[in-house]
């Protein structure tokens, strides 16, 4: 019996326990082949750059381009979607560790320390510039003080006023969603990023009902503290508009086994076995269940302040509108090689447009198909999702970045690979992963219909091997654990895509909280 089917026998009697869950032991036997195996690692054949896998949109075309989108606007075509799901706790881990270095210091001693560690440094350009911030009344509020008092209070004791912002007893922002930390100040309220991206979408979602349609995916924990926020909203909204919000969970059934280093099956101390969430690929399931047309994807934290998001808002049109020209040609293609004779359709527009539009190669052998053969190929090639990605220029930014990459059947296609995907031990891939000119911002457009106006099962263009095995520790065990391919990666490897350029200043994440303190996150 081998390693797989042992660990199978070994969990049959505890399966009933996450049976509740969707999980069965297929999904175990397939994740456990994986660890086994490891991941597929992809060949980097080249970075994508402009005018080699990359688009720069000719100014000529954008008058047409932004009509397309805005008759898919007008009819209600559009909604957007938000992985919301993160909490906050990354975007205070300076502030949580020199907490936990220190019971207290006053604001002249935090500045010292502040000069030789970026840490102190962080939790001091906090505080001396706090009235910058979104939730400066808030904490006023708490303290229940002026501006003078609070100053007096972070001068002789800093860490108390950290302590009202990160912990229960204050606004607790170390334990919250992202998506309800207050971002942006502006003169007669203050916005949650929840709040700013809902604001955002009104200027590209609206239909002729005046309508926007916007999806979040959250944490079950978190549902409570959403809906008071989106409830609080909603009474600030114009009258005239109405929001279509929904909203979902990372799906239990997403969840994947832990194992040791010998690949066994990890249980804790009560006798389950120790699942751990597959990461944001698992949202492929939430986009799915969605019944959508077309869908903009962006992250909760990639916001700037109103006045400063004209820009984003243009290019988001623009994405729009791009995938409509496309997704118009495509499906024209795909009515005519449904309803013609194989063996005298003319497929050399057809061919020169997969080619030159939308990245899509034929094999090598393909010369010597037969007609139904080539119109098979270019039929499967063809009736797939769409993904139109904005891609912005590298200046350092983290993040994944688009390639040209290997297929097993030899030809070659356009994906965004992230860093831990490749094999840095090997001299090559590293090279031409860091030769990358640019980097993936998460500014997708994506079309879900197929040309008969059916949603596609989303499920059968995931390249399942392509999850990323790291090392984790639980309870002070150490672990392997499977990331399932990521959203953007592997979750949607079979999708067309074409990726364009936009400018930099669409991208405005916020990482750390004092990023906030950024001019595009400033009025």
């Amino acid at each position: 019996m081998d390693l797989i089917e042992r660990e199978i026998k070994k969990i049959e009697k505890a399966i009933d326990k996450i049976f509740h869950e969707n999980i069965n032991l297929d999904t175990i036997r397939k994740q456990l082949k994986l660890f086994n195996d490891g991941g597929k690692v992809p060949v980097l054949v080249r970075p994508c750059t402009i005018s080699d896998g990359i688009i720069q949109i000719n100014p000529n075309e954008f008058d047409s381009l932004l009509k397309m989108h805005s008759e898919a606007a007008e009819e209600g075509r559009l909604m957007k979607f938000v992985p919301a799901s993160g909490a906050a706790s990354r975007m205070f881990q300076k502030l949580l560790s020199v907490l936990s270095e220190n019971d207290e210091l006053d604001l002249i001693a935090l500045k010292k320390l502040a000069e030789e560690d970026k840490n102190y440094k962080a939790a001091y350009d906090l505080l001396t510039n706090i009235n910058q911030f979104a939730f400066y009344d808030d904490i006023k509020a708490v303290l229940k003080v002026n501006d003078s008092k609070l100053n007096e209070i972070i001068s002789n004791q800093p860490f108390k006023v950290l302590k009202v912002l990160l912990f229960e007893h204050g606004l607790n922002y170390a334990s919250k969603p992202k998506g309800a930390i207050k971002f942006h100040k502006y003169e007669n309220e203050n916005r949650t990023a929840f709040e700013e991206h809902i604001y955002e979408s009104i200027n590209y979602l609206l239909d002729n009902s005046k309508q926007i349609k916007i999806h979040f995916t959250i944490s079950e924990e978190h549902q409570g503290l959403f809906t008071n926020i989106i409830d609080e909203f909603k009474k600030k909204l114009k009258k005239d508009l109405k929001l279509i919000h929904s909203h979902s969970f990372q799906k239990k059934s997403t969840d994947t086994v832990a194992v040791n280093e010998d690949n066994e099956i990890l249980f804790d101390k009560t006798g389950n076995i120790i699942m751990r969430p597959g990461g944001h690929g698992a949202l492929i399931e939430n986009l799915n269940d969605l019944n959508a047309d077309i869908v903009i994807i962006k992250n909760i934290d990639n916001l700037s302040v109103e006045p400063l998001a004209e820009e984003t808002v243009f290019y988001k049109k623009l994405l729009t509108g791009y995938l409509i020209q496309i997704q118009n040609q495509v499906f024209k293609y795909l009515r005519t090689l449904d309803n013609c004779n194989p063996e005298t359709v003319d497929l050399e527009e057809i061919i020169n447009f997969c080619k030159d539009k939308i990245f899509i190669n034929t094999p090598a052998e393909f010369n010597s198909y037969s007609g139904s053969e080539k119109v098979n190929f270019l039929y499967k090639k063809l009736n797939r999702p769409i993904r139109v990605c904005g891609m912005v220029k590298n200046e350092g930014e983290p993040g994944g970045g688009p390639f040209w990459v290997k297929e097993d059947d030899g030809t070659l296609s356009l994906q965004i690979i992230e860093q831990a995907q490749i094999n840095l031990n090997d001299e090559q891939q590293k090279k031409i992963f860091k030769g990358s000119t640019h980097f993936n911002p998460v500014d997708l457009v994506c079309g879900l219909r197929d040309y008969k106006g059916k949603n596609f099962n989303l499920h059968n263009f995931i390249d399942h091997q392509s999850g990323i095995i790291t090392q984790k520790s639980k309870d002070g065990i150490q672990l392997k654990a499977l990331e399932l391919p990521g959203l953007w990666n592997g979750a949607m490897a079979d999708w067309i895509t074409v990726f364009i350029e936009v400018q930099i200043s669409t991208f405005n994440p916020v990482k750390e909280i004092n990023d906030l303190l950024r001019k595009q996150h400033q009025n």
